[in-house]
């Protein structure tokens, strides 16, 4: 009886932590992409290297040569615009192009971008 007891009491525990860990982990992925204007590699480069430091940019890719940005997210359900190009901090004002969308769900606009406003 005592064995019965404690199978049960540790299934519970069990069942408690489980569904404590996947209520706090999202696997749902976004993407963001856009063009940009950063006019020296070195700070783009550096730019890119700070955002890997973001806990919710799983991958990030600043391409210096067609000044395009695509980003995947890690952990986030939405992504708002504004906090997409916050991301770019003193270079946001130079964002523009912006596409957001559920990664491996929604379709990336190709390059050239060519339905900017």
């Amino acid at each position: 009886m005592k064995l019965l007891i404690s199978l049960v009491a540790v299934l519970c525990l069990s069942q408690s932590y489980a569904q404590t860990q996947t209520t706090n982990y999202t696997d749902t992925r976004l993407f963001a992409q856009c063009m940009f204007d950063i006019s020296d590699q070195s700070e783009m480069q550096a730019l890119q290297n700070e955002m890997y430091n973001n806990p919710n940019i799983e991958m990030v890719r600043l391409d210096y040569h067609t000044q395009r940005a695509l980003i995947i997210t890690a952990n986030l359900e939405t992504l708002s615009r504004a906090d997409f190009i916050s991301w770019f901090d003193e270079y946001a004002y130079t964002i523009h192009c912006v596409q957001i969308g559920v990664h491996g769900i929604d379709v990336m606009n190709p390059y050239p971008f060519t339905n900017c406003q």
